[in-house]
């Protein structure tokens, strides 16, 4: 894994804010890839999900249209008028959502500042039990095989099969339940889900 270093944590914010505001009508989430994952978590019934990074805030509303009993907000660190969307640095902790959330969805993890720290403030946003979901592609890996190498706006440059290995020592008793397969693959050679059980 490598990490882009920035001057100091104000950079990395202002770069991210930066990139918020030129990429603001760029929508990544891809709806089926949605629905496909909301299938995954019906069986439990009710759900109270979190989505990190959500620029146009669609993946909540993705969420909440296949899972209908389900509530789902999304935090984005630029200004955003986005439906259900709470302008928030993802990487911080919010006290009132410790413990609250069924689910947390993110395709932004590859925009963390501090990985190891970040995954941990989100496990600690999840109930016991409950799963991070990071949906992964081949140019989140930014190793400058089909994507930039990681820098200023995309941080993190980590391959699949690492990031799979580090999460178990990065969140101690949180297991990977599954990693699935997408059915719309976006950009590279695979669309992943990593299917992350909190303790």
């Amino acid at each position: 894994m490598k990490l882009y270093q920035y001057k100091d944590y104000n950079d990395y914010v202002n770069a991210q804010i930066e990139a918020c505001k030129k990429k603001h009508k760029n929508i990544w989430v891809n709806e089926e890839n949605i629905n496909f994952l909301s299938e995954y978590l019906a069986f439990s019934g009710p759900l109270n999900g979190l989505c990190h990074g959500v620029r146009q805030g669609m993946e909540q509303l993705y969420f909440m249209k296949y899972l209908p009993n389900c509530k789902v907000i999304g935090t984005e660190i630029g200004d955003t008028d986005a439906a259900h969307t709470i302008k928030w640095d993802f990487n911080k902790v919010n006290n009132d959502w410790q413990n609250k959330f069924d689910f947390i969805y993110s395709n932004s993890f590859d925009h963390a500042f501090n990985p190891e720290k970040t995954i941990n403030v989100w496990a600690g946003q999840v109930r016991s039990g409950g799963f991070i979901i990071l949906e992964y592609d081949q140019r989140n890996e930014h190793t400058g095989e089909i994507s930039k190498k990681c820098n200023k706006v995309d941080p993190v440059s980590v391959k699949i099969d690492e990031l799979i290995k580090l999460i178990p020592k990065w969140i101690p008793g949180a297991k990977i339940k599954h990693v699935l397969g997408m059915p719309v693959i976006k950009c590279g050679n695979y669309q992943k889900s990593i299917i992350i059980e909190v303790p």
